[in-house]
């Protein structure tokens, strides 16, 4: 089916549900130092919360064919990896740098972990070869886990309801004007969205920075210019 070609076409899409989080969470945490334009703030912040939360249950969610998902290209990319030679790795080296890279996110210095003796020209091959192993071999059970973990926060509840409107009896259907989110709530989808960058610099060897960070320096300059003095 070829369904591996959308890999760039979902890495954007995981760069844009970071960035609508940290947009969210970079306000909040701004919140409360004497905004001005204060319910602006608060819709902007709980719109990206919604949206990156959208685009995430699409991606890990979705069993409709005509939607973006990560399954089957998962399915596709390790199917090929199976039929190519599969490194010679031990399991306790992948376990490592999978452990260095959950530690050091989101800007591990490769240059401390230690790839084995006379390994310096080829670490690029040996990186690769460790994401490739882990895909093999826990790649669709991590995005199980990671789908049950998303879906044990209900995140999509909240989203289908409050934002979608599907829920008639809600007293503010138009809350994410003006509620506030939960700390709870940013900090568990923080874990989802770490999650997952992760397993995609595993599954698909996309490289752990964000091409959208310089609309996050655009956000420090537009509060910057609304704190109160």
């Amino acid at each position: 089916m070829n369904d591996w070609k959308y890999v760039g076409n979902i890495m954007d899409l995981v760069y844009l549900a970071e960035t609508d989080f940290l947009i969210c969470e970079k306000t909040y945490r701004f919140l409360n130092s004497n905004l001005s334009n204060r319910d602006f703030f608060i819709l902007s912040a709980n719109n990206g919360f919604n949206e990156s939360i959208g685009i995430i249950h699409t991606l890990i969610c979705s069993s409709k064919k005509e939607e973006l998902g990560i399954e089957q290209v998962l399915r596709e990319i390790i199917d090929k990896d199976k039929k190519n030679s599969i490194p010679k790795l031990k399991n306790e080296q992948v376990d490592a740098f999978v452990k260095f890279i959950e530690v050091n996110y989101p800007n591990p210095d490769y240059s401390q972990f230690d790839f084995g003796k006379d390994a310096t020209s080829q670490i690029g091959n040996i990186m690769a070869d460790l994401k490739k192993i882990k895909r093999i071999t826990s790649g669709l059970d991590d995005l199980k886990a990671l789908k049950n973990k998303f879906e044990s926060y209900n995140f999509h509840k909240i989203r289908h309801q409050t934002v979608a409107h599907k829920n008639k009896l809600l007293q503010a259907p138009a809350g994410a004007a003006s509620l506030l989110l939960k700390d709870d709530l940013i900090k568990k989808l923080g874990e989802i969205i770490k999650i997952l960058r992760i397993n995609c610099y595993m599954w698909f060897d996309y490289e752990l920075s964000n091409p959208y960070n310089s609309i996050l320096a655009s956000l420090d300059n537009v509060i910057t210019m609304n704190k109160i003095k």
